[in-house]
């Protein structure tokens, strides 16, 4: 098992994904100044984030994940951590490499008896 593909929706893997993060990240910081594209980025929706939780929720209860997590709050970092790792790829500080291992890290801790690989430490990522 490797990085849930939903959650790589949000990686730049392809130019066409590069520029779609760009030209996410020029309305988002335009909606923070303009209500009425705000209200795009400001609604109850949050269909990645609530698929995601769907998973990690089958996951517990085939006893695959660890006990007691909270999938929504689990499925929001993961969502959000993509989205901004993301965006790490496109400004060239961080590799689509390392940004997976990062990825793989938080699935894998969530789910630690799959078999992810196992990334080598980056010197370069803060822990």
């Amino acid at each position: 098992m490797s990085t849930a593909p939903s959650i790589c929706k949000f990686l730049p893997l392809d130019p066409q994904r590069a520029a779609a993060l760009r030209v996410f990240a020029a309305y988002y910081a335009r909606s923070l100044t303009d209500p009425e594209l705000a209200a795009v980025f400001l609604h109850d929706e949050q269909p990645l984030e609530r698929l995601v939780a769907a998973l990690i929720a089958a996951g517990a209860a085939a006893g695959g994940a660890v006990a007691g997590l909270d999938p929504q709050y689990e499925a929001d970092l993961l969502v959000s951590g993509a989205i901004g790792l993301g965006m790490d790829v496109v400004h060239g500080r961080r590799t689509l490499a390392d940004v997976r291992a990062v990825l793989d890290h938080h699935v894998g801790r969530l789910f630690p008896q799959t078999n992810l690989p196992q990334p080598h430490p980056n010197p370069g990522l803060s822990s």
